[in-house]
Formats: C-alpha cells, structure tokens, sequence
C-alpha cells in the first residue's frame, strides 16, 4: 500500500496535541479565529511523543521501553508541553508505578478507561504500510495501560479509522472500516444508529466520530466535539486530523501550540522513516 501523504499523516499528531490544547482553553475564548490560550497540550500528547520515540530508536514496539519513558514523563516531565507532568490520568499512573516495582509493562488488572484513545496515531503512522500489523502493534502499545477488551477494541476501531482516512476520500468508509472481532458496545458504534456508550472508552470515541461525521471542516467538528472532554477531543484530533490534514488545521491554533517545532521535527521524523 502505498505510504500516504505527508500532510495528512502529520495531521493526525498535530491535530491530537491542538484538540489537546482547545481542551484546555476558556471555552468563551474558542474560536477558530483566535489562538489557543494557554496553548499547552496534555497528558495525551505527551504519552504519544513519548510512543513516537519509541518507535523510532527502537523499530518497532518494544512494551518495556515504552512504559519507561511513560516513567520518565511522569517523574520528570519529559516531552511535556510544560517540562512537568502537569497531569496524568489515575490509570494510567497506576499502570506506572506497577511497571516501577515489578519491572511487567503489561497491565494485567483488565484496567478500562479512555486514556489510551489519546496515543493511537503514532502507532498508525509508524506501520502504515501494513494495516494488519498496526492492528496488532495498537493492541501491544494499548495493553501496556489499559487491557479491558472495551478499551483495546476502542483503540483498535480508532487505529483503523485514523488508517483508512490516510489513504480514503470516502468518509462513509472512514467510519465503518472492516474489523472483526469487536465487542458488541464498540462495534455498535459504527451502525447507523448507535446506542448512547456506557463504558469511557465507547462513549469519548462516539461522541469523536459523531463529530467528525457531522462537520465539514477539522474546526467545526473540534468546536461540536469540545462539550464532550479532552479524550474526546483527543480521538477526534487524530481522526479529523488523518482526513484533513494539517493545512487544514486553524494556522492561528497550530502557531499557538508550545513547543510547536518539537511537535513537528518529532512528526517528521515519522512519517519519513
């Protein structure tokens, strides 16, 4: 298959860490004509860096060496938007201080939640050429915080649908990708009428894809996903973001982003492996 355009694939990360931004802003200040105010992305971001190194100087997945730069962001703020760990969600900091005192990287407590959503795209850039194998390498990177299946088939219908916007033009495809084996809740999600999610995991990533379904533009559907909470925003950055690029991202949003150059040269350095 062939690699997709660099727009597109830089897109999917920039526009995580911009929905992560517009998360954390004053909702009377948003406004796709105004900067992000403060413009610091979260703990999601700062996880999905933490994975595109990984990536990178390992090759491939590597649970261990993930789950230690996951401990270096919490204990010394790396590759946060703040150089401090400003705020991590409780499962995955459970997640953390387990792999500190018995050296497992997976999560065997069946531990659910939706913080994972947040870190799908590096995994889908990295092993974009093989739809199947990303598949897989979403579950290893996921199950490393969260292995409830709720959780892994949220990521894996996330993963496939951020795939199928970097190669599609069909939105209608984009939102009903082929995957079998999914949990009941989490497959529901791509029916024509889908039921309100119970578990976080399906209700962050419904309200991400009715967003993304119902917008015309990557601000619109961020602006109509902003209610619904920065994991939701975080799914729909990667996912908008995958399908419009990142030229098609609010210029006034991505300049305002901190450490916005670290944020690209990392993106860059993926997509061009």
């Amino acid at each position: 298959m062939p690699r997709p355009d660099s727009d597109k694939a830089l897109g999917s990360l920039v526009g995580l860490a911009v929905c992560e931004a517009l998360a954390g802003s004053n909702p009377a200040s948003v406004s796709e004509n105004a900067p992000l105010i403060p413009g610091l992305w979260g703990d999601g971001t700062s996880m999905a860096l933490s994975l595109v190194e990984s990536l990178l100087e390992i090759g491939g997945v590597d649970q261990r060496d993930q789950m230690v730069r996951y401990t270096s962001w919490l204990r010394y703020g790396y590759l946060s938007s703040t150089e401090t760990c400003d705020f991590i969600d409780e499962t995955v900091k459970q997640a953390i201080l387990r792999f500190e005192r018995t050296w497992n990287p997976l999560d065997e407590s069946q531990a659910q939640g939706d913080a994972c959503l947040a870190r799908v795209a590096p995994v889908v850039m990295y092993f974009t050429d093989s739809r199947e194998t990303m598949l897989d390498a979403c579950v290893n990177s996921t199950a490393t915080t969260h292995s409830s299946r709720q959780s892994l088939d949220a990521c894996r219908l996330l993963a496939a649908m951020i795939f199928e916007a970097l190669h599609s033009t069909d939105k209608s495809l984009v939102l009903r990708p082929q995957l079998p084996d999914l949990s009941p809740e989490i497959a529901d999600l791509c029916s024509d009428a889908p039921r309100p999610a119970e578990s976080g995991a399906a209700a962050s990533l419904q309200a991400a894809m009715s967003a993304f379904r119902d917008s015309d533009s990557f601000a619109a559907g961020s602006i109509q996903c902003f209610p619904h909470g920065p994991r939701a925003l975080a799914a729909y950055g990667q996912l908008a973001g995958a399908w419009y690029g990142r030229n098609q991202i609010p210029q006034v949003w991505r300049q305002s982003l901190a450490r916005s150059n670290m944020l690209k040269q990392m993106g860059n350095q993926l997509i061009k492996i």
